[in-house]
């Protein structure tokens, strides 16, 4: 494929089997960045969540670009080091980190199960941080590179959810300061709507569900995670944005002036 964007790159996309995950890692690919797809999903159990790694990395080589599938648990520090280490082993570098994975279990704090309280816990902030720190040496290695952990809406909401993306967002600011000095830009990004996912209606119906409602495409998200990829320090550090204010602040730091 036509030397993109990101041409050159290597990016990882945690929770990539579907959903926004998905629909990022296949942007990475048309940018021309080698995309590392990781997820645990390898092999599809749940028709109600469709998607594998397998089938992300075809979409993208379908597209023109470069994938390599990896089965990988967020929640398994022992599993993250091995996906690290597998893509240093073929790429010998790493220069985005999408830290995407994430589950939003039902229940309000009085009523969800407890062992879902801690699995989220481990997936939406305990998996950002060491996907993170797993990176970081690579990263500062080859001075700089670029981390986008995803947040949500939720952050402003005072539910078990919203308090894992709030960590998930004073993670990202507290990074990025720590890091500037190494060349290496940490932002968060979220949807400033709701776009449809797999995931979305999964285990929800009835009334106030949102199944049959009409969502917008994924095209400014992924454009605006594109654009991310390619901050540095210099451009855009520290910020926790959603999609319409990424596009706004960034413009495309790739395009002829």
């Amino acid at each position: 494929m036509g030397a993109g964007r990101l041409a050159g790159k290597v990016a990882i996309v945690t929770g990539a089997s579907r959903g926004l995950g998905q629909y990022c890692a296949v942007g990475y690919g048309r940018e021309g960045a080698a995309v590392v797809v990781a997820a645990r999903t390898g092999q599809e159990s749940d028709p109600g969540l469709p998607g594998t790694i397998y089938r992300t990395a075809a979409m993208i080589t379908d597209a023109g670009g470069e994938a390599l599938p990896l089965v990988c648990n967020v929640a398994d520090r022992d599993s993250i080091a091995a996906m690290v280490a597998a893509v240093m082993d073929r790429y010998g570098r790493v220069d985005v980190l999408m830290n995407n994975a994430g589950v939003l279990p039902v229940g309000d704090l009085s009523t969800v199960d407890p062992r879902h309280w801690e699995l989220e816990f481990r997936i939406n902030v305990h998996g950002p941080f060491h996907c993170s720190r797993a990176v970081l040496p690579h990263m500062i290695a080859q001075g700089g590179g670029s981390i986008i952990n995803i947040t949500s809406a939720g952050a402003r909401t005072a539910s078990h959810y919203g308090i894992t993306k709030r960590a998930l967002e004073l993670f990202t600011i507290g990074l990025a300061a720590e890091q500037a000095q190494h060349g290496i830009a940490v932002n968060a990004l979220k949807p400033v709507t709701a776009i449809e996912t797999p995931g979305m209606f999964y285990g929800r119906s009835g009334a106030g569900s949102g199944a049959g409602r009409r969502y917008p495409g994924p095209e400014r998200y992924v454009e605006s995670a594109v654009r991310l990829a390619l901050a540095t320090p210099q451009t855009c550090t520290g910020q926790v944005f959603d999609d319409a204010g990424a596009m706004e602040r960034l413009g495309d730091p790739r395009a002829p002036a």
